[in-house]
């Protein structure tokens, strides 16, 4: 039987996926995957970014028609890659 007083458990939502930048700084995206591992939303995940790189910012995807993702920059915006 039905019981109402119960709420139905849910599956905690997928974690959103955060892109670094720039992609090449292998210890920016550790730092990124460690401080995103509890699912913080974008204030919550610039604030403890900002920890240790002070411009970094964390911005939505806007863009359409793609999947979620939330964008981090540790300079505070996007830049090319360099090549060598």
């Amino acid at each position: 039987m039905h019981d109402p007083t119960r709420e139905p458990t849910r599956p905690p939502p997928p974690p959103i996926r955060v892109v670094s930048v720039p992609a090449g700084d292998v210890e920016f995206a550790r730092f990124v995957r460690t401080a995103a591992s509890d699912r913080a939303g974008p204030a919550l995940l610039e604030a403890r970014l900002r920890s240790r790189y002070p411009r970094a910012r964390v911005r939505p995807n806007e863009l359409s028609g793609l999947d979620a993702a939330l964008y981090a920059y540790r300079d505070g915006r996007w830049e090319p890659s360099r090549s060598s």
